[in-house]
């Protein structure tokens, strides 16, 4: 038997071998930290396809991501708690066993405010006789079509005008929104700057800041790419 090396679990089990509880316990631990991780950092909770409030007053079939659980149903489901008269605010939740099956629970309530570990689906409206009058799955606050996330290599040019000799001026570059920013590469022709960018965190920009060290007034040109994670529509 050896160890993985970067996870250090057990490997190259042969018949009859002794492992270890604690080598159990860290599979099950290190995938539980991993995967729920790159899930609530990377995928946008909320419903990736399906899931639509139906004239039969249940949920149809359809798969996303639900409090870092990903969850898949193949049947339509029931709404729960639904009240006559009124419309009805329809979440969906995760189960106990939803995140090793994928099972969930589909409810209504009076208020659109939900608890934190449900996602949002639209409202369902009732009459006196509990007949359905209405149905609405893109109410204000339902998140739909969650698309999966995809490398994306972005790039552009600025110029930032008129420094004055021994000045420093500043751009905020605006580009399309990354889940995951990456590292950003500047070139320029532009002589005798020195330039820094900050503010590196945003995943819509960056902050470019240049100082002119020449004894005139002159323009920065520039050009720059940056690698990183973005939602793929």
């Amino acid at each position: 038997m050896a160890l993985t090396q970067r996870y250090g679990f057990a490997t190259g089990v042969a018949v009859d071998d002794f492992v270890q509880p604690e080598h159990n316990n860290r599979i099950a631990d290190t995938v539980d930290r991993v995967l729920g991780a790159v899930l609530t950092k990377i995928v946008r909770t909320g419903v990736l396809e399906g899931w639509s409030i139906l004239a039969d007053k249940s949920v149809g079939s359809g798969q996303g991501l639900v409090a870092a659980c990903w969850c898949q149903t193949t049947q339509a489901q029931a709404i729960g708690g639904l009240t006559d008269s009124a419309v009805n605010h329809v979440f969906l939740e995760a189960t106990a066993d939803g995140p090793t099956d994928g099972t969930v629970n589909v409810f209504a309530q009076l208020s659109g405010s939900g608890p934190s570990s449900a996602i949002y689906l639209g409202t369902i409206a009732l009459d006196s006789a509990g007949e359905v009058t209405a149905i609405n799955n893109d109410a204000p606050g339902v998140d739909r079509q969650c698309h999966p996330v995809a490398w994306e290599r972005l790039g552009g040019a600025g110029t930032i005008a008129a420094v004055p000799a021994g000045g420093e001026a500043s751009d905020l570059v605006n580009h399309q929104a990354l889940r995951v920013p990456g590292a950003i590469e500047l070139e320029t022709t532009s002589p005798d700057f020195t330039w820094e960018i900050t503010e590196t965190w945003r995943g819509d920009g960056f902050l470019l800041t240049v100082t002119n060290n020449g004894a005139s007034a002159a323009d920065f040109e520039y050009e720059w790419t940056r690698a990183g994670i973005a939602e793929q529509m």
